[in-house]
């Protein structure tokens, strides 16, 4: 037999017909060439442009992944045994982990991965009400994003790396296995005994990881939504000004000063006494001040101040100052100053 993969020699051959190896190094003797222990091979059809040892795999391994992946082994074992001929494990897709990520790891006994996916939602949820602001007035944009971050990358990544995290966790249970046995039945048998799923920990911890994302995650987003709400009222405030604020800056271009009183009949904030309480312009400096309505009840009554102030080429820039109105619900051009 060869000593490098096992199989059978015939008496006149040169070279061994699995593997390649030539005969007269490797021969060994007949009481030393009978395989034993987790030392059986299985000879697998030869690649182009393929290593000789990419061929070689013990057989043994192919049940004892079944046995230590249990539910799912006619899926993942193939799978495995692959990652053992090319000697690495390969970003596959997991339709399974991609619906509830930490259910699916705490089901599958990945204890670290099934934590780190429940604890994703609270983490995602803060980076979001950090970016939300920046998002604009799109309702599509703002869903998107959030539904981009507390839903679909943890569930991308887990399906992603299920197959990965899977087969190392396998391969781990199997050389425990292995170490202490002798022979693959024995190995194969203790993997048997050994559960390879939890579904009671898996329904219990992961409903657990679903309330979680609920009870905090859930009131989160949405309070972030109605600060969105008051923002976006707010923008409309300053939009509808606009017209007020190009008379000022067409006084300053014509006479190098501010109007005396503003033409109103501009501004449609007149039309809209639930959204701009009132509008008023300083004859001294062009000063607006807009006084918040009862269309946004949060911040009825307070004002915004914008305040004309000349740059580096003379040109009118204004500037947004709030008044007792919290940095959350400003827009943009108000966080800008």
């Amino acid at each position: 037999m060869c000593a490098r993969c096992g199989d059978r020699l015939q008496p006149s051959a040169d070279f061994c017909g699995a593997c390649g190896v030539a005969v007269p190094a490797v021969t060994l003797s007949a009481e030393d060439a009978a395989p034993t222990g987790f030392r059986d091979t299985i000879h697998l059809r030869p690649r182009r442009g393929a290593a000789a040892d990419e061929r070689v795999v013990r057989p043994s391994l192919a049940i004892m992944f079944r046995m230590a992946v249990g539910p799912g082994a006619d899926y993942y074992a193939p799978r495995f045994m692959e990652f053992e001929r090319i000697g690495r494990s390969l970003p596959s897709w997991n339709w399974p982990s991609l619906l509830a990520p930490s259910v699916w790891a705490f089901y599958r006994k990945l204890w670290i991965a099934g934590v780190a996916y429940a604890l994703w939602p609270l983490v995602a949820v803060a980076a979001f009400r950090l970016i939300e602001p920046y998002l604009g007035d799109s309702s599509v944009a703002w869903l998107a994003c959030a539904a981009l971050l507390i839903w679909l990358v943890p569930g991308v990544a887990a399906s992603l790396l299920a197959d990965t995290l899977l087969y190392r966790s396998a391969r781990r249970l199997v050389r425990k296995a292995e170490a202490k046995t002798s022979r693959p039945q024995d190995a194969a048998r203790m993997l048997a005994r050994h559960p390879s799923i939890a579904p009671g920990l898996a329904a219990f911890l992961g409903g657990a990881a679903i309330l979680l994302a609920v009870l905090v995650a859930a009131p989160s987003l949405q309070t972030a939504y109605a600060d969105r709400i008051v923002r976006t009222r707010i923008a409309e405030v300053l939009a509808i000004t606009e017209p007020l604020q190009r008379q000022v800056e067409e006084w300053w271009g014509e006479s190098r000063s501010t109007p005396i009183s503003g033409n109103y009949g501009t501004v449609g904030a007149r039309q809209r006494p639930d959204l701009v309480e009132d509008v008023d312009v300083s004859p001294v400096n062009g000063r607006l001040r807009l006084t918040l309505g009862p269309l946004i009840p949060e911040l009825s009554g307070r004002f915004i101040l914008l305040a004309p102030a000349l740059d580096r080429r003379q040109q009118l820039q204004w500037i947004c100052i709030p008044v007792g109105i919290p940095a959350r619900y400003l827009p943009q051009e108000c966080r800008k100053g």
